[in-house]
């Protein structure tokens, strides 16, 4: 009895060892692609280059983990993925990275380390069990995040030099234009219902009487006459009526009719103007800063990122254009298009990557 009982016991052990290891070694079972795999089949060619799906993977890896993703919702949006978001932005990486090395565009000592801090981040992040699942070699990595530096490095240097181009040409348009801070104050010849100009039924204003329109211009007039003695002109604004219709804002000469512009060019500041006549009433303009330079840099400033945002697509679309593009043609075989994106999202969800 005693010999039964121990064979029985080793049995026991035995089949729990079988189990354990099982339980240890079921990574392998989930084993998608060796290095050797992921690194020598080919998805598509963009120009000269070819891309084997090790690089594909990563990249639809740095989608997911950035853009997020759902599994349950992902057939619907499969083919979105894998066309524009994923397999769009590689071929713009790598056609985009084309130029800057035929730019001649390096990395400094300082990029190269942020190469390196950006590798760690990514494989820290990510972690290794995943990249090993999908064969995805510190090579690989090594050779995609330094590709992409360079492209985001070129991209950044077209941008800042497009900038200070753009810059450079405002700042002298702009050299001899008085930027300026005022209060304006409109005294309405117009009817006014719940606070806007009363139109007709073909859209036209309709004004006030004559003698009424007199008495406003005279209550401008006024009005001007006291805050040039010294009286605040917000309590004026308030005193006869037209605060709502009174606002500090921020212009430059040229910016409105030839009557205001020739009258505002020559104010300094604390300065009252007379009553303007224009469209909606009398105007009184207050003179807060009759050279306002933090405001013209800052108007430069705008003009000029505008400005860059759209000439650097203009850039960039020539890039784009130096390497022909076939979006079907280019695949080899059907890999990418037999490639299953949906388990690597289960798996990046299943590893707490992404939010379900």
């Amino acid at each position: 009895m005693k010999k039964h009982s121990v064979l029985k016991r080793l049995l026991v052990i035995a089949l729990t060892f079988v189990m354990a290891v099982s339980m240890l070694t079921g990574c392998d079972d989930k084993q998608v692609y060796t290095v050797e795999e992921a690194s020598s089949t080919e998805v598509v060619k963009i120009g000269d280059y070819t891309i084997y799906l090790d690089e594909m993977i990563v990249y639809a890896i740095q989608d997911f983990y950035l853009q997020g993703g759902n599994s349950a919702e992902f057939d619907e949006v499969k083919d979105a993925y894998k066309k524009l978001t994923i397999l769009s932005t590689l071929r713009e990486n790598k056609i985009i990275y084309d130029v800057s090395q035929n730019n001649n565009l390096t990395l400094n000592e300082e990029d190269m380390a942020f190469v390196e801090q950006s590798i760690t981040n990514f494989k820290t992040k990510i972690g290794q069990d995943l990249l090993d699942r999908y064969g995805i070699s510190d090579e690989l990595l090594d050779r995609l995040f330094y590709e992409q530096a360079c492209v985001t490095k070129f991209e950044n240097d077209m941008k800042n030099d497009l900038g200070q181009t753009i810059q450079d040409n405002l700042t002298e348009q702009y050299a001899d234009t008085k930027f300026m801070t005022i209060y304006y104050m409109t005294f309405p010849t117009v009817e006014v219902t719940n606070g806007e100009p009363t139109v007709d039924a073909n859209g036209n204003y309709v004004y006030v009487s004559d003698t009424e329109k007199e008495q406003v211009k005279a209550k401008a007039e006024e009005a001007a006459g006291r805050i040039a003695a010294g009286e605040d002109y917000k309590a004026i604004a308030e005193e006869y009526g037209v605060a709502a219709y009174s606002q500090e804002t921020n212009g430059y000469t040229g910016a409105y009719d030839e009557a205001t512009n020739k009258i505002i060019d020559n104010m300094k500041d604390g300065d009252v103007s007379d009553p303007i006549e224009s469209t909606l009433g009398y105007n009184v303009v207050v003179m807060l800063n009759s050279d306002d330079q933090n405001m013209k840099t800052s108007y430069i400033y705008s003009v000029a990122s505008e400005g860059v945002d759209s000439e650097f697509e203009k850039l960039r679309q020539m890039w784009l254009s130096t390497i022909e593009i076939d979006a079907e043609g280019d695949k080899i075989g059907t890999t990418w298009d037999d490639f299953d994106l949906k388990s690597l999202l289960i798996d990046m969800e299943e590893s707490g990557l992404i939010q379900k």
